[in-house]
């Protein structure tokens, strides 16, 4: 697990980052994307979390 990934689930867990608004959204210096995951399309309930830069870079994807 790298920082990022670190940071994005302390924050969920804190409720600083909430992943039940979906959509896309800048967040501190980090641009993310959340989409809701549905178990009968990919086998899990939850919440899709993808991380980029201002660069638009991919930084992480993140299951929670």
């Amino acid at each position: 697990m790298n920082k990022i990934e670190a940071k994005v689930l302390e924050a969920i867990e804190s409720n600083k980052l909430n992943p039940e608004i979906l959509g896309e959204r800048n967040w501190y210096n980090y641009f993310i994307r959340i989409t809701e995951l549905v178990w009968s399309r990919n086998f899990f309930d939850g919440y899709l979390v993808e991380v980029y830069n201002k660069d638009e870079k991919h930084l992480c994807t993140i299951k929670v």
